[in-house]
């Protein structure tokens, strides 16, 4: 009874595993959809990565340039 009660309990544990990863191992369900969804979003994230370069540029070029004082509040 135990040893049934064990192998419930386990179970239940791995199912939510099971969901998370897409299935049972060596399943290909969803896994081509993925890889068609992440070529078609490469072409987008060419242009994307330009303009988040453009603005990690403009943010470093508003930081001031002065040596950095970790004691400023102590003083």
């Amino acid at each position: 009874m135990r040893l049934l009660i064990a192998a419930v309990a386990v179970l239940l544990m791995t199912s939510s595993a099971f969901a998370q990863m897409g299935g049972p191992p060596g399943s290909q369900i969803g896994q081509r959809a993925a890889h068609a969804n992440d070529q078609g979003e490469a072409a987008k994230n060419g242009a994307q990565k330009k303009t988040d370069d453009k603005a990690y540029n403009a943010a470093l070029r508003n930081l001031p340039n002065k040596e950095y004082d970790p004691w400023h509040g102590v003083r």
